[in-house]
């Protein structure tokens, strides 16, 4: 129950305290667990996992997801369907919100083996909890940055006017107990009145940690979306305080086991069976045009001139928004997403604003009183032409030209405005600068994209660059699914026009700076410039949805679906790792059923909000003494089998050798990713031998005292080079120093105070 903008950090809001809430129908034994067994896991690791047939792993997935999608499907809605509409027609961004909460929320109850009447209550709960939004003002609803004091006392009455809304068309005081302790925190201290700990109704529990993972892995216009991983991590460390520890394991555990819950599969086919006369946009509150979002007609065709002007829009090298008379934003091109850094789901509704945006004219500094180039089009009437400079973190301001134009209807005053904003900074892209020299050296013959030696070549510099500080970029890695029974059935040219259909769709989904790769047979890349872990996940998923709805002439117009693996380059990172991690998520897609998109890794926005680096971390002694080494210890907010699963993903993408397992202590041998000097290749690489050792947190470690100290786990690290000769190497400190930094991103763990030996 959340502001867009704001994270879930409302205090209690109590209707009826004498209301009792939903007690949970599992038993208690089934949250805890005894002592993990430390050894036992770590041992695990020296063992290869028995390879699953895809065949049968899409069976159990599917047939599972049936499950799901028949109970959700099942809901009796009611008077409910058309609260959910009116409050898509009040704020279309809140609603998407509601059911992606919705989904989550059922995919949960399903895993925890919830009665039938708890797990529907649980749904519709989620779906309407955020209903008493109609009553916010939208000046509030559609403010495009942070709230003040006074904007979120006005949304922290969202629960109490959620509820008197549904009392209207519901006597469950259960379902009401859900929605109106959403919001309150498991260990609040704000409110005596109402509820705490286990007391809260346990949708009310599962209903905050749901709520607050989808705000904070969905884009907003003052921050980017988390990764997964990140946002586990944020729940993870508010456990104890402000979410349920025992459950944010449990979802934390779901997620790990099956991501696919995040995508969108699930949702397109349950609003098809739930009313089946109807688009997917109908439910998912897709109002505004988009051009990333093409319109999709009920029961009416489509105009041509509409098609057309979504791929202008799209084919556009210019920055386009259209805006409604009262400044809310209906269209966002994507080289507005370019040039601002912002996606069109976080900027379509909200309100036009040149300070949000970070735009300031050319001749005056960002803290200069600025007048809107909008409102001056809508206060006059008249045109608008100015040069401006778009202030984007992380990159070099950017010069523009920004013209506003009112548009005029049949009566008398403006009915909205277009916004052009034209590029002066003639930066050329990645891909142009490569592709003018021996161009037709570097394409695949068959599909006309890039080749593997351009894409190596490419991810490399992109590595390098995003290393040193530049922009981050994701990898987007995919696989047509049953290609093999695609050449048995129609023939290999029907095979080879498959390809290249696919190829030419990821290409339509390319930005400035992207690059689209064959990669070898059925597999191609796409390495996504300046974009976020989340952003290329989303990315992915326009990209799966295309692929499924485009019929294949040599296939007898049949169409075929395609498994994404998405990765985004973090700390310590190679080209190599940031490939395998990428494949590692596409093999988890396919062990997963196939026909979806899996995300894995923290990503670098771990760099920002990582902890200040402790002085003494890391000394290292001099001269050829051999027990040079360097001692770190990483604080994972994870249990320890978690911990070990996050462990699995560094040794498999690291390539490391595990060279012995002992109690709870694993050694490992691992290479550091090639550094620039050096005559050859592999006096580049330095082999470090490393011992981790598991264990459960100390309280007086914990970073938070309030924190759940089960939730956490310790991970002593020592690292100390194989060979005497590399001790004596200049870029031993910087080699060891990434080790580091690759480790704490891999663990999703913060840096403690250690000792050096």
């Amino acid at each position: 129950m959340t502001h867009p903008n704001s994270l879930p950090t409302n205090g209690p809001t109590s209707l009826d305290p004498s209301v009792g809430g939903v007690q949970s129908s599992i038993a208690p034994s089934q949250y805890s667990s005894a002592s993990p067994d430390i050894g036992g896991m770590l041992a695990n690791l020296q063992f290869a996992a028995q390879a699953v047939s895809g065949e049968a792993g899409a069976d159990t997935g599917q047939n599972e997801q049936t499950v799901v999608e028949n109970r959700l499907a099942a809901v009796r809605l009611g008077v409910a369907t058309s609260l959910y509409y009116a409050l898509r027609a009040k704020h279309a961004a809140t609603a998407a919100h509601g059911l992606r909460v919705a989904l989550f929320c059922s995919s949960w109850s399903e895993a925890m083996g919830l009665e039938s009447d708890h797990r529907d209550r649980i749904e519709v709960a989620a779906l309407l909890h955020d209903v008493g939004k109609i009553g916010v003002p939208d000046r509030i609803l559609r403010k495009p940055g942070k709230l003040t004091v006074d904007e979120q006392l006005a949304m922290d009455t969202c629960p109490a006017q959620s509820c008197q809304i549904l009392r209207g068309c519901t006597g469950d005081l259960d379902l009401l107990d859900i929605v109106r302790y959403g919001g309150v925190w498991f260990d609040s201290r704000r409110d005596d009145e109402a509820p705490r700990g286990d007391a809260l109704p346990l949708g009310a529990r599962m209903l905050s940690i749901a709520d607050a993972f989808d705000a904070m892995t969905t884009e907003q216009v003052y921050r980017p979306a988390m990764s997964r991983d990140g946002a586990i991590a944020e729940l993870v460390r508010g456990s104890g305080t402000q979410f349920d520890p025992t459950l944010v394991n449990d979802f934390s555990r779901l997620l790990e086991s099956k991501p696919e819950i995040l995508q969108g599969t699930m949702v397109h086919r349950w609003l098809q069976q739930l009313r089946p006369e109807d688009s997917r946009d109908y439910w998912t509150g897709a109002t505004s045009f988009s051009p990333d979002r093409p319109r999709k007609a009920r029961g009416e065709t489509v105009r041509r001139e509409t098609l057309f002007n979504t791929q202008l829009h799209k084919s556009l090298k210019d920055g386009v928004a259209y805006t409604d008379s009262e400044g809310s934003i209906e269209i966002w091109n994507a080289a507005m997403e370019r040039m601002t850094g912002l996606t069109s789901d976080a900027m379509i509704g909200k309100q036009w604003s040149a300070t949000a945006l970070r735009m300031r004219d050319a001749d005056r500094e960002l803290d200069d009183q600025l007048i809107c180039p909008l409102q001056e089009c809508l206060d006059t009437g008249e045109s608008v032409r100015r040069s401006m400079v778009i202030e984007t973190p992380g990159s070099d301001p950017l010069s523009v030209h920004v013209e506003v134009a009112p548009v005029v209807g049949l009566k008398p005053g403006s009915i909205g405005t277009v916004i052009v904003i034209h590029d002066l900074s003639d930066r050329k892209n990645l891909e142009q600068r490569l592709s003018s020299l021996h161009r037709q050296t570097r394409l695949d013959p068959l599909t006309r994209v890039s080749n593997r030696a351009h894409f190596d070549e490419t991810l490399e510099q992109m590595v390098e660059q995003t290393a040193k500080g530049g922009p981050t970029f994701s990898l987007l890695i995919c696989d047509i699914d049953h290609f093999k029974r695609i050449n048995d059935t129609y023939g290999h040219p029907a095979g080879d026009d498959a390809l290249k259909v696919f190829a030419n769709i990821l290409k339509a989904h390319s930005r400035d700076g992207d690059l689209v790769a064959r990669y070898g047979g059925e597999e191609f890349l796409l390495l996504a410039a300046s974009c976020d872990n989340a952003t290329g996940a989303k990315r992915a998923e326009v990209i799966r949805q295309a692929l499924e709805q485009t019929a294949v002439e040599s296939l007898d117009g049949e169409c075929m679906t395609a498994s994404f693996g998405v990765t985004e380059f973090q700390s310590g990172d190679s080209g190599e790792t940031v490939l395998a991690r990428a494949d590692r998520a596409l093999l988890k897609a396919k062990d997963n059923g196939r026909n979806r998109v899996i995300q894995l890794g923290l990503g670098k926005m771990s760099e920002v909000a990582a902890e200040p680096q402790r002085g003494g971390w890391f000394d290292w002694l001099t001269g050829n003494d051999e027990s040079t080494s360097t001692v770190v210890d990483i604080l994972m907010p994870v249990p320890i089998d978690l911990a070990i699963e996050k462990l699995r993903g560094f040794v498999s993408d690291h390539h490391a050798e595990i060279v012995n397992v002992a109690e709870n202590q694993l050694s490992l041998k691992v290479t550091s990713r090639p550094t620039p000097g050096g005559r050859r290749r592999v006096d580049h690489k330095i082999t470090f031998h490393v011992v981790l050792t598991l264990s459960a947190a100390q309280q007086d470690e914990m970073l938070s005292q309030n924190a759940d100290q089960a939730s956490f786990t310790k991970v002593h690290l020592e690292i100390k080079p194989i060979r005497n000769r590399d001790r004596r190497r200049r870029d031993l400190n910087d080699a060891a120093k990434e080790l580091v930094a690759s480790f704490r991103c891999y663990l999703m763990g913060e840096l403690l105070p250690n000792r050096t030996s």
